[in-house]
């Protein structure tokens, strides 16, 4: 970098770091080409090395915005004895009278020790004068600043060739009348990048049950798809304390405006107290049985049916609505009952299942339980005795066999892991390790394998169609949420996972948190959200 002459700081102030035209109006930084200098002490600059100056200016612009951003932001330590290059997040200042690069800290005691009083912002070029301590305007360096240091010749050059560009383009006739461009405008509401729901939720009093349920449907996309296009028509409900006008409130927060502190559901807690006697007040609920209550409210809030659910088509019944085949086979007569039973989650007991595996050393020790393990035995076939079951073909008690399949799944199979065991006397909790998948095959569970594979044992034939590896007969499902629930029963607290694009955040309360995936597939899982792969929502 070539030397430059050091200006006094004996130097007269600034000139106004605010320019008023003749009327007093401030003047954008667009319309100050009238302005001579940055300040009297860049007028001193440029009468001793204008040259030197500028050239060092352009250079700093080039190191800024034509090499990695990492460059501008490294620097080495000012501490005695030590030299290593350290990087900062905050913007840096480089020197435009010497090589140095330092933090906002250090720019000072640099003014000091060096009289070098202007430094270059690391992020956007701007010239910052230490005798002024403010940021100053000069004309002809926030020309070189516009060009990010280019030569004119350069910028002239790709100014030729996008106007020739745009020249071969076929020119749009805007029709849009001014009405209506008020109208757009009015109507319009600006969506910052990063307002993509990543936000936590204020703890009112023992309500983690309730923020955690809510996370799980701020990142249900077919949940976010209804309402920002606005299935819940808010401005036309006039139903008092609606738990749909909350959830809606909630969406348009969340996507809407660019926040990172935590959002106080107030509205969804009223709406819930209202709807529910049983939630009323600041004890610990069951995350489960509120979205039980949630999901139910949201599904008559929004024109559910209320005589048959098989024909609902809300966005509730759309999203988690699901069919189980329940068969009973009477063990003397070999007949066969079958019903359908709807569902909005499966429950899966965690109890006594956990199975032996050997050691290396011979042993045995107890195998980590896993999900499908679960859905297995959920699944499988279960002996009723005659006490418990009368067959209508043989008009009296028999012993039968019962079996569960899954005969119609919804786009989201929400689990949950029957953890909480209560009996007359006591409450407790099963704190069962329970392992799951981040992809999740559903076919084996599934009413048409179980048929399959019982016609082919029957007939001693395996099926074509019933080859287990083909992608025909598979049903992926990727994980979404997860809801832990830590502590005791009586004194834990609820927390969640969700991902958003392909990384996974913690919600805990107020607090957002990236988290590694290795981190959700080690929780203690309450309930677990799986959404159908390959759909574009």
């Amino acid at each position: 970098m070539d030397p430059v002459a050091v200006v006094s700081k004996a130097a007269s102030l600034a000139s106004p770091k605010v320019v008023k035209n003749a009327k007093g109006a401030i003047v954008p930084s667009s319309q100050m080409a009238h302005v001579e200098f940055g300040c009297e002490h860049m007028r001193d600059m440029f009468e001793k090395a204008r040259k030197p100056t500028i050239h060092n200016y352009r250079a700093i612009l080039q190191n800024i915005h034509e090499k990695p951003s990492i460059v501008a932001q490294t620097y080495k330590s000012s501490s005695a004895g030590d030299s290593r290059p350290l990087v900062s997040l905050r913007p840096l200042y480089l020197c435009l009278q010497c090589p140095s690069v330092m933090t906002e800290a250090d720019r000072n005691q640099h003014i000091e020790t060096k009289l070098h009083c202007f430094s270059v912002e690391s992020r956007e070029g701007h010239v910052f004068c230490g005798n002024c301590q403010d940021f100053i305007y000069d004309p002809d360096l926030e020309l070189r600043r516009l060009q990010k240091g280019r030569s004119e010749n350069t910028v002239s050059r790709t100014m030729m060739l996008t106007e020739r560009r745009i020249g071969k383009k076929r020119k749009f006739e805007d029709t849009t009348t001014t009405d209506e461009h008020k109208l757009i405008l009015n109507n319009s509401t600006f969506l910052p990048c990063r307002a993509i729901g990543l936000r936590g939720l204020y703890n009112m009093g023992q309500t983690c049950f309730m923020s955690v349920i809510l996370q799980t449907l701020i990142h249900n996309p077919f949940i976010r798809n209804f309402y920002l296009a606005e299935g819940h028509k808010t401005a036309d409900c006039e139903k008092e304390a609606c738990v749909s006008c909350a959830l809606d409130e909630m969406f348009v927060e969340f996507h809407s405006v660019e926040k990172t502190e935590g959002f106080g559901a107030v509205s969804m807690l009223l709406g819930s107290w209202l709807a529910a006697e049983a939630l009323a007040g600041y004890q610990q609920q069951d995350a489960h049985e509120y979205m039980q209550f949630i999901l139910n409210a949201l599904h008559i809030q929004n024109g559910g049916s209320t005589d048959n659910e098989n024909d609902c088509r809300c966005i509730i019944h759309q999203t988690f609505y699901g069919k189980l085949s329940s068969t009973v086979t009477c063990d003397k007569c070999r007949n066969i009952t079958t019903a359908l039973d709807p569902y909005m989650d499966l429950s899966l007991d965690v109890r006594n299942q956990a199975k032996k595996r050997k050691t290396d050393a011979g042993t045995e020790e107890a195998a980590p339980l896993d999900l499908r393990d679960c859905l297995e035995r959920f699944t499988g076939r279960e002996k009723l005795g005659a006490a418990d079951y009368t067959c209508q073909n043989c008009e009296g008690g028999q012993s039968v066999t019962k079996q569960l399949s899954i005969k119609q799944l919804p786009p989201v199979l929400s689990v949950h892991l029957k953890r909480f065991e209560h009996t007359k006397a006591t409450s407790s909790k099963i704190e069962t390790r329970v392992s799951f998948p981040l992809k999740l095959d559903l076919y084996p569970y599934t009413t048409q394998n179980k048929t399959l594979t019982k016609a082919s044992k029957l007939s001693g034939l395996l099926s074509s169609n019933h080859n287990m590896n083909s992608p025909a007969n598979s049903l992926m499902y990727e994980l979404t949420s997860v809801i832990v629930h830590k502590g005791k029963i009586d004194s834990g607290h609820y927390i969640s996972y969700s991902r958003e694009g392909n990384d996974w955040f913690l919600f805990d309360d107020s607090k957002v948190v990236l988290v590694r995936e290795a981190e959700v597939l080690a929780a203690e899982a309450y309930l677990l959200f799986y959404m159908i792969s390959g759909l574009e929502v």
